[in-house]
């Protein structure tokens, strides 16, 4: 039987709708689309504006003497990339068995390629949410097993500003379990749309400490490197190494925003290695809140690595972190200070040779659950272009601002008949992203 135009489309609103029912990722972060069409070969970048801080002052029985100035203002800038495309495929005669609406539901062939890719991009997604946080409450090597876990973690966002709204968290199975009846089920969603309905696989299906919660498999496994957790040869190498908010403020690369370089030492003079994701502090540096104009301690300051180190000689240069090490009150000039103080991440200067301490050990695995506002992460999407040859035609979701491409292909010298689904979309840590999610353990 020849595949007819209303029959194509039939296969391609099923997939999506399957598809859109079984993206459980699609209620954990925000969601963007580009205008325009995105080839298959090439990405798209842009710059995004962050807003200015300023210092607050306070007088008595006078305003402040302006003689001198007033405050900078310092505009910085994150990166947003669009440059990952996930697929699924299939042969001819599965899709030409598809008739009917009855039997586009029925087709396994059909479900499985929409679950499946649902499930690959949920897991893309935890996996940045999970891992972008310099935050993480708890012994990264303990699961979740109290209600206090949780509301640790709770506490910390309300700590770095966080507001309440639209915050989510994400545990394992096990970790329900172990909730037991702290787990209030709720929130079920109502019949889901009718084409691709059923439960498959499950969302936001509970809250814990009246958050919404995800419970999933999904999560990622954050490996550690080799260096030792803690030791004397375990330290800052080099004094001053703090920064101006000023030359952090514009992010070099997506998802670099508010970062630098630091130079320390992992060993006497070995070839440790040092892993993308992985958590320390630095003895004496402790986080500081600018809204307050006070130092958090005795909390310490949290540092997330970005990107996966070797040492020389014991030795890693231009180890890069976050938060980049901001202090109030420091700076060549009064201005310059004053921004540093809108601005800082930590009250003081860490010393030449303070000592770090990692919270993960030596090679260990670890799964980090973590509590997230949605704005965090970003996930910025755009139609993919319509090919030239074959014939295509797209489906927009109607829960979140994503298409899907099906395209129908024949190579003459073989003969063969395919057909093929795709998305385009990057999950991108948003400017201040780093910051609203904390990773959570018991």
């Amino acid at each position: 039987m020849a595949v007819v135009v209303d029959q194509a489309k039939l296969v391609l609103n099923t997939f999506a709708a399957i598809f859109q029912n079984n993206l459980v990722s699609k209620d954990l972060v925000t969601w963007r689309k580009f205008d325009g069409e995105m080839q298959d070969t090439n990405g798209l970048e842009v710059v995004e504006q962050v807003g200015p801080q300023y210092n607050i002052t306070r007088t008595t029985s006078g305003v402040q003497d302006l003689t001198a100035g007033v405050q900078d203002t310092v505009f910085g800038s994150e990166r947003y990339v669009l440059r990952d495309v996930f697929g699924s495929s299939m042969g001819w005669g599965d899709f030409v068995k598809i008739r009917d609406i009855g039997e586009a539901r029925e087709s396994e062939a059909l479900k499985n390629a929409a679950l499946r890719l649902a499930g690959r991009i949920d897991g893309y997604i935890l996996g940045v949410a999970a891992l972008a946080s310099n935050n993480w409450t708890g012994n990264p090597a303990n699961a979740i097993a109290d209600f206090d876990d949780i509301a640790s973690g709770f506490t910390r966002l309300k700590e770095e500003g966080v507001e309440d709204p639209d915050l989510r968290a994400v545990l394992t199975y096990g970790d329900k379990q172990a909730l037991g009846s702290q787990v209030v089920a709720g929130n079920n969603n109502a019949a889901l749309a009718d084409i691709g309905s059923g439960i498959y696989r499950e969302g936001f299906t509970g809250n814990v400490a009246g958050i919404p919660t995800m419970f999933t498999q999904q999560l990622p496994t954050l490996t550690a490197g080799t260096h030792v957790a803690s030791g004397a040869n375990v330290a800052v190498n080099g004094a001053a190494q703090n920064v101006d908010y000023q030359n952090v403020a514009i992010s070099p690369a997506a998802g670099q925003y508010l970062t630098q370089t630091l130079n320390i030492r992992v060993s006497a003079a070995g070839v440790e290695t040092v892993n993308d994701g992985e958590v320390f502090t630095i003895a004496g540096v402790f986080a500081y809140d600018p809204r307050l104009g006070a130092s958090l301690a005795p909390r310490l300051q949290q540092f997330r690595v970005i990107g996966n180190y070797t040492a020389v000689a014991g030795v890693i240069s231009n180890l890069r972190i976050f938060p980049a090490i901001v202090v109030p009150g420091t700076g060549g000039t009064a201005a310059i200070q004053a921004v540093n103080s809108a601005n800082a991440t930590c009250d003081s200067v860490p010393g030449a040779a303070a000592l770090i301490t990692f919270l993960t050990a030596a090679g260990a695995a670890y799964k980090p659950r973590l509590l997230m506002n949605k704005s965090a992460v970003i996930v910025n999407t755009k139609d993919l272009i319509m090919p030239a040859t074959g014939i295509a035609s797209r489906k927009s979701l109607t829960k979140v601002p994503l298409s899907v491409r099906m395209w129908r292909d024949s190579v003459f010298a073989t003969g063969e008949h395919r057909i093929r689904f795709d998305v385009a979309l990057t999950a991108n840590v948003g400017a201040d992203g780093r910051r609203r999610i904390t990773r959570i353990s018991g």
